[in-house]
């Protein structure tokens, strides 16, 4: 069984302000140029959306007009937590496990903990899925929700 990948950052806002960047701005901050079926076909996106409800989506409009379905919510809770079953470009049967966690730690400042698991239903194929996730959310989460939840 592989570990999770897990990255932790904090951010100056309040735990409101970062739970809101990342569920209903996404589409301001994800990398849609570098992390997209799209980017995958050497396009970028034109829209990312995530639902902010229980069993939303998570949906990719394409630089093609084609709408990719990347994952359901399994989890919300409101400036807490929000679960994701996680398919980008695959299978929703193939789908790993994104969880975040958002934790206030001081005034204007909220710990955010990113836990993307569930690698087994990647089969042979499973290690080399969390390798490109490992580096993939630095881009993603690290850099791109850091910046936009600081702003």
């Amino acid at each position: 069984m592989l570990e999770p990948v897990i990255k932790t950052i904090d951010v100056p806002c309040d735990q409101q302000k970062a739970f809101t960047v990342f569920v209903e701005a996404v589409d301001s901050w994800w990398p849609k140029d570098k992390n997209s079926v799209s980017a995958m076909q050497g396009a970028v996106a034109k829209r990312v959306m995530l639902e902010p409800k229980l069993h939303g989506s998570v949906v990719e409009i394409g630089h093609d007009d084609t709408e990719h379905r990347w994952g359901t919510v399994t989890v919300f809770d409101p400036y807490s937590r929000i679960t994701l079953d996680w398919h980008i470009n695959m299978p929703a049967e193939h789908a790993s496990k994104v969880d975040v966690v958002f934790t206030s730690i001081a005034n204007n400042l909220t710990r955010v903990e990113l836990t993307h698991s569930n690698w087994e239903v990647f089969g042979d194929d499973a290690a080399n899925m969390r390798s490109g996730y490992d580096s993939g959310w630095v881009g993603v989460f690290e850099s791109a929700y850091k910046a936009a939840a600081s702003s």
